[in-house]
């Protein structure tokens, strides 16, 4: 085990955690940790290269950082899911990058690709694409296998890849004669495939800028362009039509809402434009009817452990994203362009607490203030001191060094190169 983990679960309140599980000890919470202690005690419980953590932090911003951390304590790649805005309105063009980092980070759950995994509590409630889902409709090309790219053009469709002059962003595509060029949300760069007939005669990476292509692939894995599409509903896009018009019969019944008809006639227009093939850019609108209740819980690892990261302050994050998307949808629904409730669009923080009951959990925080979301039934603290980063003064560091050694304590002391 690292040097540095050894010294972590040495220490006399912390060595008891791990035991925790066999012992019925769960759910506990740990005080006294600022954020990189955290990080390093969350590294400790997942170094073991069996274990599977998933840690669920207050905002983005919060779990971008601790995977960040992850990433530097254990060396392997960490996945982060945060949370994206709902399209609710007609785009000509919008910035989908969130999304598109969200389906990468979705089917490395779904696959089971990474073994440790970062989300933000807004990025787990919203509603999603079902895992089958996602692995129904992406897909693998082989360079060595047949792949007609007339079917090629057709899945990308599917997939909600919108066809351009040139792909310059995720969930683009572009064919010129006997090349076919596509960026997927799972890759760096785009794709270029060069077709002789329906056979691949060749398969590289190349950079947008520049247009020149890098070293050849053997395989590539594309994902769905966008979270929300009307293709992969159950049933495909004339079921789909049919539920919304069937939707809008019943909301035009109603005698409580002073804008029913309105909304009725909405989803009506709304389900011919998807008969003639036209590319919503706004179906968040009808998530609710394009896929069954699902958020980024259903996509846990069933044999990881869960780190909770300031679960107050996640409780906390979670009411104010509900509000907000409770907000947007009670706007939505005055224009006439949503007729679903406001709690269809997100799992509720409850909900989320009780699933997460049925997982190995730990808790931790600077603090012990109130109660806390999910009660414990261990809590302990362990006492930390975050240090400065000395500002690049080595003897100064070196002083605190030896009266920490004075002290009794063991150290590790981290440096970013071999030279420092």
């Amino acid at each position: 085990m690292n040097i540095l983990f050894r010294q972590i679960l040495n220490n006399k309140e912390a060595s008891a955690l791990p035991g925790l599980r066999e012992s019925g000890g769960l759910p506990a919470l740990v005080s006294g940790l600022s954020a990189v202690h955290r990080a390093n005690l969350a590294a400790a419980l997942a170094e073991a290269p069996e274990e599977k953590m998933f840690v669920l932090c207050p905002d983005d911003t919060a779990a971008e950082n601790f995977a960040a951390d992850l990433r530097s304590m254990l060396g392997e790649e960490v996945s982060v899911l945060g949370m994206r805005e709902f399209t609710f309105y007609p785009t000509e063009a919008a910035s989908r990058q969130a999304e598109q980092n969200r389906i990468a980070a979705l089917y490395s759950l779904a696959k089971g690709n990474t073994r440790i995994h970062v989300a933000s509590v807004p990025g787990l409630l919203q509603r999603t694409i079902p895992p089958e889902a996602l692995l129904r409709a992406a897909f693998e090309i082989r360079s060595d296998r047949p792949c007609p790219p007339e079917d090629l053009e057709d899945a990308l469709v599917r997939c909600g890849y919108s066809r351009a002059d040139q792909v310059d962003g995720p969930g683009q595509f572009a064919r010129r004669g006997g090349i076919l060029d596509f960026f997927s949300p799972f890759s760096s760069n785009p794709v270029r495939i060069e077709f002789w007939g329906d056979e691949i005669d060749s398969m590289s990476s190349f950079d947008v800028l520049t247009q020149r292509r890098s070293d050849p692939l053997e395989k590539c894995v594309v994902l769905p362009a966008a979270e929300v599409l009307p293709t992969l509903s159950s049933g495909g896009v004339e079921v789909l039509a049919r539920e919304m018009e069937a939707a809008a019969s019943r909301f035009a019944r109603r005698r409580t809402s002073e804008n029913a008809a309105a909304i009725a006639a909405t989803m009506r227009s709304d389900a011919d434009r998807l008969r003639n093939g036209v590319l919503m850019s706004d179906a968040d609108r009808y998530l609710p009817l394009i896929y069954p209740m699902t958020s980024g819980v259903d996509y846990i690892p069933a044999d990881a452990f869960v780190f909770l990261d300031q679960p107050t302050r996640c409780a906390e994050r979670a009411r104010e994203y509900t509000k907000r998307i409770t907000d947007d949808i009670r706007e939505l629904g005055r224009r006439a362009l949503v007729a679903a409730s406001e709690d269809q669009f997100y799992l509720s923080f409850d909900r989320l607490t009780k699933r997460l009951e049925d997982f190995p959990l730990y808790m931790a925080d600077a603090f012990t203030v109130g109660r806390t979301p999910i009660a414990p039934r261990t809590m302990m603290s362990i006492p930390a001191k975050q240090l400065p980063s000395y500002a690049g003064n080595a003897q100064t560091a070196a002083d605190d060094a030896r009266q920490l050694l004075k002290a009794g304590c063991s150290l590790a002391i981290l440096a970013g190169d071999k030279r420092r």
